[in-house]
C-alpha cells in the first residue's frame, strides 16, 4: 500500500511539473499565433481526448512527460502555403526560441514563486552537499550535540570535526587525549580546519581558548598562538621608508602601537592618517626591535613599502578531520521576509548550476562506465522521497517541488538531443549563420538522444526498483 501511494503522489506532483512545462510552450505558441494541434499530458498511446477549438485536449498512457504538438513543427514535412503563417516553421527565428524556451521559463517561473513562498513562511534549509550541511549548522538552522543520546537514539547524525592524535612534539601534548574532538575555539564553533586558522588568523597573536570534547568530559584551555609578523618584502628606493630606516627582510610586530599579524592591519592603521604625518613602524631585524618613524610622502600619502604575510605556521596540532557521531536536536527553519525573492534567486543560481554539473557528470560515466554515480535516483526513487515529503507537512512540500522544477528546467534547457535546449541549440545555430539545419539529420539527432535518455532513465529505474528489496 505504501508503494502505491508513493506512486500516485509522485505522479501528481511530476504531472503538475509537467503541465506547467507544457503550458509555457503552449502560451509561447499561442502568442506568436501558431495553430497547436494537441496539448498532451503523458506520452501516447492516448487515453482520452476532447476537441476544443482547434485544439486536442488529452491525457495519455506513459505518465511520464508531455506535449504540444504544433502546426509545422516537424521540419521534414511540407507546409502549405496558406497554413505557413500559423505553423511553426514559419515563424521567424526569434519566435520559435520563445516558443522553445517557453517551458523551461514557466518551471524556472514556478521554482522562483514557491522558494519565495517557502523562504517568507519558513522552509528547511536546501543542502545538497557537505558543505552546506556544514553551513547550516553553523549557522544554526541544524543543531547537534556531540555524542549519541540513548534517549534518542534514531537521531545520530556524523558530523566532521576535528579529532586529536596525541604525539610528543604536538602543541597541544598535555592538553588533550588521543580521541578527542575539537568543539569551540574562541567560542566558535569548529567543524573544519578552515575554521580554527580563521579564528587563529582573527585573534592575531596571544591566547586562543579552545574546547574539546572526550570521554563524555568537557575540557577547556588556553592556546598561545606563536607570534607572526608581517614582513617588509620592498622598501622603494628614494622613499620616506628608506630614508627613514626600514629594510627588506623586517618583521613588522605593530603600526603606531598597534600590534599587528598581517599586511591587511598595517594598511587599515596607515589609512587612517588620510596621507598626512608620520607612521611608527616597530620591527624586528636580525633578533633586535627597533622602532622607526616613517612621514608618509605629500604628494601620494605613501610610506613606499610593500608587505607581504608569512604562510600560517602553528606548530605540530596533531589533528585529523573526521565523522563523529552527535545527535540531531533540531532542524529549524530558514526565513528571509522581505528578501526572500533575492535568495530564492541567489539559490536558484547555485542550485541550477549544480544540477548541470551533477547531470552532465552523470551522463559521462554513463556513457564512459556504462553506470552511473551512487546516490543517483530515477522516477522510483522520487516517488519514495514525494510520498515521505507530503507527510511532512506544507512547507516540506512546497520546498520539494521547488527543486524538482528547477532541476527540470535546468535539465531541459542543457544543449542535449531532445531536449528544449537541444532545440534551441539548433535555432540558435540558424540565427547566427542564416542557414537552416538538414531537417532529416536534426530529427536524427533528437531521435537518438531521446532513446539514449530513455535507456538512462530506464536503467536508473531498473536500479530504483534493486534497492526496494
Amino acid at each position: 500500500m505504501y508503494t502505491f501511494y508513493a506512486i500516485v503522489a509522485f505522479i501528481v506532483v511530476f504531472s503538475a511539473l509537467i503541465l506547467v512545462h507544457e503550458l509555457g510552450h503552449f502560451w509561447m505558441a499561442k502568442r506568436a499565433g501558431v495553430k497547436v494541434e494537441e496539448f498532451g499530458i503523458g506520452m501516447p498511446p492516448r487515453i482520452w481526448g476532447k476537441k476544443v477549438g482547434e485544439t486536442i485536449y488529452s491525457v495519455n498512457w506513459i505518465p511520464f512527460g508531455g506535449f504540444v504538438k504544433m502546426l509545422g513543427e516537424d521540419g521534414t514535412k511540407a507546409i502549405l502555403p496558406w497554413t505557413k503563417k500559423r505553423s511553426f516553421q514559419g515563424q521567424p527565428v526569434r519566435k520559435q526560441i520563445l516558443i522553445v524556451c517557453g517551458g523551461v521559463m514557466m518551471n524556472l517561473l514556478l521554482a522562483f514563486l514557491l522558494l519565495t513562498i517557502g523562504f517568507v513562511i519558513g522552509i528547511e534549509p536546501l543542502i545538497v552537499d557537505e558543505e552546506d550541511y556544514l553551513n547550516a549548522i553553523r549557522d544554526g538552522y541544524i543543531e547537534v550535540q556531540i555524542g549519541v543520546s540513548e534517549d534518542m537514539p534514531d537521531k545520530e547524525v556524523q558530523v566532521q570535526r576535528l579529532v586529536y592524535f596525541d604525539s610528543d612534539n604536538s602543541v597541544f601534548h598535555g592538553l588533550l587525549s588521543t580521541g578527542d574532538t575539537i568543539l569551540t575555539a574562541d567560542g566558535e564553533m569548529i567543524l573544519t580546519y578552515e575554521d580554527l586558522e580563521k579564528v587563529f588568523m582573527d585573534s592575531g597573536t596571544g591566547e586562543v581558548k579552545i574546547t574539546a570534547s572526550g570521554e563524555d568530559i568537557e575540557k577547556t584551555f588556553s592556546f598561545n598562538l606563536p607570534q607572526r609578523c608581517p614582513i617588509v618584502s620592498f622598501v622603494e628606493i628614494g622613499s620616506s621608508a628608506e630614508t627613514s630606516g626600514l629594510k627588506a627582510g623586517d618583521l613588522v610586530k605593530s603600526i603606531d602601537g598597534v600590534a599587528v599579524s598581517s599586511a591587511e592591519q598595517i594598511i587599515v592603521l596607515t589609512q587612517k592618517h588620510d596621507g598626512k604625518g608620520s607612521v611608527i613602524y616597530e620591527v624586528i631585524r636580525d633578533g633586535e626591535t627597533l622602532i622607526f618613524t616613517v612621514p608618509l610622502g605629500e604628494k601620494d600619502g605613501r610610506a613606499g613599502v610593500a608587505l607581504a604575510d608569512f604562510v600560517s605556521s602553528y606548530g605540530n596540532l596533531s589533528l585529523y578531520s573526521d565523522y563523529v557521531p552527535h545527535t540531531l536536536l533540531a532542524v529549524n527553519p530558514v526565513r528571509y521576509g522581505l528578501t526572500a525573492p533575492v535568495h530564492a534567486i541567489s539559490e536558484m543560481w547555485r542550485l541550477g548550476k549544480m544540477t548541470a554539473e551533477t547531470f552532465v557528470g552523470v551522463l559521462k560515466q554513463f556513457l564512459s562506465a556504462g553506470g552511473v554515480p551512487a546516490g543517483v535516483t530515477g522516477p522510483v526513487g522520487i516517488a519514495q522521497m514525494t510520498y515521505v515529503i507530503l507527510q511532512d507537512g506544507f512547507a516540506a512540500m512546497i520546498r520539494f517541488i521547488a527543486l524538482l522544477s528547477l532541476s527540470l528546467g535546468v535539465i531541459n534547457i542543457l544543449p542535449l538531443p531532445a531536449m528544449d535546449g537541444g532545440h534551441l541549440f539548433f535555432l540558435l545555430y540558424q540565427g547566427i549563420s542564416g542557414k537552416k539545419p538538414n531537417p532529416k539529420w536534426e530529427n536524427l539527432i533528437h531521435t537518438v538522444g531521446f532513446f539514449f535518455l530513455i535507456l538512462l532513465l530506464v536503467y536508473v529505474t531498473f536500479n530504483d526498483v534493486l534497492n526496494l528489496f
